[in-house]
């Protein structure tokens, strides 16, 4: 699958443009599409939350979901907790596998 880079219009193919579709996932709020409701993460939701045990699986099961249901062309592998501060911001690693050349990858997310 091919697609344009929403910052340059480049054209995107492969690991480039599946790392993009998963930032665009997990940045768009689930609801604000208008022909695709649906489509997001609610990772946005738990913005402001404490950095707590609690919110860090919230985030893991967001991120899971929305694998799970906008992205078929990675496996998720796991998480790794890269830092959280009290206020909850942090940073996720996200191990997942590329499906059409079985290249494990990471992606990060901003939480």
């Amino acid at each position: 699958m091919a697609g344009m880079c929403r910052h340059t219009g480049r054209r995107l193919t492969g690991w480039d443009h599946i790392a993009q579709s998963l930032s665009v996932i997990f940045t768009t709020r689930i609801g604000t599409r208008v022909e695709r409701r649906s489509f997001g993460s609610a990772g946005k939701e738990l913005q402001d939350r404490p950095g707590t045990n609690d919110t860090i699986l919230d985030y893991y099961v967001a991120i899971a979901e929305a694998i799970d249901a906008f992205e078929p062309r990675v496996l998720l592998n796991g998480f790794r907790l890269v830092h959280i501060d009290e206020n909850g911001n942090g940073q996720i690693m996200v191990d997942v596998t590329e499906t059409s050349t079985g290249l494990p990858r990471e992606v990060e997310v901003q939480v």
